[in-house]
C-alpha cells in the first residue's frame, strides 16, 4: 500500500500488526487496490468499500477487505475508524485470533490500554504460539503501568521468538525503566548480535551504560552508532553529554547543538529514559 508522508501509522503497534496479517492469504491477482496494494490510501479504502459493499460472499475476501480498510485507517491516524473495520471482521469470524490483535493494536495506540489487554487475551487463548501477541501484550501493560505484567509477556515474547529482535529491544527498554541496568545491558547486546548493522541497539544500550555512569562503554556505543547512522541526533546528544561528563561541560556542546538542530525535541525525548 502505498503511503503518503503525512499518513504515516501513528504508533508502533499498529507497524505490528501490519504485518501480522499473515492469516489473510496471498494477495489475489485482482484490479482492486484494496487487494493488489497499489494506490494511495485513499484508493484502498474505497477498493475495499466497493468489494465490501458490492454483494460478495466470501467471508475470507470479506475480513480481508475490512482489515485492509482498519490498516489504510490507521495510516490516516484514525483509529476510531479502524477499530470499527474490524468490530465487522470479528463479527463474521470470531475465531481469527489477528483479527483481536489488530484491534488491540489500535487500542493501545489510542491508550485505551484494557480494551487493548481484553482483545490480546482472547487472540492469546486462540493461538498462544504468536510472540507478537505476548509483545503487544506487555506493552499495553506497560502502558498501564503494570511493570510485572508486562515483564511476564515479553519474557513469552522472547521464548516464543529467540531470534527477533524486537522482544529483547521492548524487554531492554522495560528493564531500563524497571533501574535493572545489568539485565537492560543484556537484551541490547542480544539486539546488536541480531543485527550489528543497526544503529539503535548501539543507542539503546549506550543510554543504559550512560544511566550506569559507564561513560567508556557508552561512548563507544555512541560512535559506532554515529558510525553507522552519521547525525543521528539521539547519538549526537549521547556523544556529546559522555564528553561533557568525562571532561569539561562544554566539550560536548557542539554535539548537543547539532543534535537540537536535527530534531528541535530530542532533549524532551532523552530526558524521557531518566538522563538527567
Amino acid at each position: 500500500m502505498r503511503v503518503r508522508a503525512n499518513q504515516s501509522i501513528s504508533r508502533l503497534a499498529f507497524v505490528v500488526a501490519f504485518g501480522l496479517v499473515a492469516w489473510l492469504g496471498p494477495a489475489q491477482a485482482e484490479e482492486n487496490p484494496c487487494f493488489t496494494g497499489d494506490g494511495t490510501v485513499k484508493e484502498v479504502l474505497d477498493g475495499c468499500a466497493a468489494h465490501i459493499n458490492s454483494g460478495a460472499t466470501d467471508k475470507e475476501q470479506l475480513i480481508r477487505a475490512h482489515s485492509i480498510r482498519a490498516m489504510a485507517f490507521s495510516a490516516t491516524r484514525d483509529l476510531d475508524a479502524a477499530i470499527v473495520e474490524l468490530d465487522q471482521a470479528i463479527k463474521l469470524d470470531a475465531a481469527k485470533p489477528n483479527s483481536y490483535f489488530m484491534r488491540a493494536a489500535a487500542y493501545e495506540a489510542k491508550k485505551d490500554y484494557d480494551k487493548a489487554i481484553a482483545d490480546l487475551d482472547e487472540a492469546i487463548r486462540l493461538d498462544a504460539t504468536h510472540g507478537d501477541y505476548f509483545l503487544l501484550r506487555g506493552v499495553a501493560y506497560q502502558g498501564k503501568g503494570d511493570l510485572d505484567e508486562a515483564l511476564i509477556n515479553l519474557n513469552e515474547k522472547v521464548k516464543l521468538d529467540p531470534d527477533q529482535a524486537n522482544g529483547y529491544s521492548k524487554r531492554g527498554d522495560l528493564y531500563r525503566i524497571r533501574k535493572e541496568y545489568d539485565l537492560s545491558v543484556a537484551d541490547f547486546t542480544q539486539v546488536i548480535k541480531i543485527d550489528d548493522r543497526d544503529a539503535k541497539g548501539y543507542i539503546s544500550r549506550g543510554w543504559v551504560f550512560v544511566l550506569k555512569n559507564d561513560l567508556d562503554n557508552a561512548g563507544a556505543d555512541f560512535d559506532k552508532a554515529l558510525e553507522l547512522h552519521q547525525n543521528d541526533p539521539s547519538a549526537l546528544v549521547g556523544r556529546g553529554v559522555v564528553k561533557s561528563r568525562k571532561g569539561k561541560p562544554t566539550d560536548g556542546s557542539a554535539d548537543l547543538a547539532l543534535a537540537q538542530r536535527l530534531e528541535p525535541g530530542i532533549f524532551d525525548e532523552i530526558r524521557k529514559l531518566g538522563i538527567e
